[in-house]
């Protein structure tokens, strides 16, 4: 398996952890965690940080959390438009159905 296609959750925790010159420890002691392991895991995209972790994360690394997990926020948010612009058209067609039915 390729590093690609191990990283399921990819982000940019690494590059904007280095650009502030930390260190995974670093990250993990701020983070309150026993060790760097956890940071890792999501730096390689293996897991993703609870909510919480994330915030903090982004405070430490000083980098906004949709910035860090930009690919996964980039999704969610193409997924709530066209949501949002299916439900549109389902209404503007049951509205024309609901017309037709009573004219």
């Amino acid at each position: 398996m390729s590093r690609r296609e191990n990283n399921i959750y990819p982000n940019q925790i690494r590059r904007y952890r280095r650009k502030r010159h930390l260190r995974l420890r670093d990250v993990a002691y701020k983070l309150e965690l026993s060790g760097a392991a956890h940071i890792s895991h999501w730096e390689k995209g293996r897991k993703l940080p609870n909510l919480e972790n994330a915030l903090k994360l982004s405070a430490i690394i000083q980098c906004p959390v949709e910035i860090l997990f930009f690919d996964l926020f980039n999704n969610i948010r193409n997924e709530i438009y066209l949501n949002k612009k299916l439900n549109k058209n389902q209404n503007n067609y049951d509205k024309i159905q609901s017309h037709e039915i009573h004219t």
